[in-house]
């Protein structure tokens, strides 16, 4: 199969999200895998019914609401967290029942998140507060507090 021939996957690439893929995730470059004597044996129905099953099997990127990324870099090892949210658009349940346990600990472990993410929000207000106030010169509690060492 000639070049000319060769059809590409662009019509198969989702339209509803313009986010660039990076090479990895594009049909072309799983097709360009394949080694060259089993591509050129192919037909054009072939070859556009493979990559057909290949879009479709390349995963899709959605919008999200929340993306953050963090990169902890420690003396001895590097970690990242990664916060997404956005709207679950699996096609597909899981594949096994969750337990019990599972879906307690899953519960558990977002009530701690947003807990520990309210704390870290308030305290963060209430210190923005504070140096406002110090620094407006306003004093809540006159007579108290007047300095250490006065």
């Amino acid at each position: 199969m000639t070049d000319q021939h060769q059809p590409t996957f662009q019509g198969y690439r989702s339209r509803q999200h313009p986010v660039p893929k990076p090479a990895f995730l594009n049909p072309d470059h799983y097709l360009s895998q394949i080694q060259p004597a089993v591509r050129d044996s192919l037909t054009p129905e072939q070859w556009a019914e493979v990559g057909r099953v290949v879009a479709l099997a390349v995963p899709k990127p959605s919008p999200k609401l929340i993306d953050l990324r963090v990169n902890l870099d420690l003396l001895i090892s590097r970690y990242y967290i990664v916060l997404m949210v956005g709207k679950d658009r699996r096609r597909s349940s899981r594949p096994h029942q969750v337990s019990g346990m599972t879906r307690w600990a899953n519960w558990a472990a977002a009530v701690v998140l947003l807990l520990g993410l309210n704390l870290a929000i308030s305290a963060a207000v209430l210190l923005f507060a504070y140096l406002m106030k110090s620094a407006l010169g306003i004093n809540l509690l006159p007579g108290h507090f007047r300095g250490f060492g006065t």
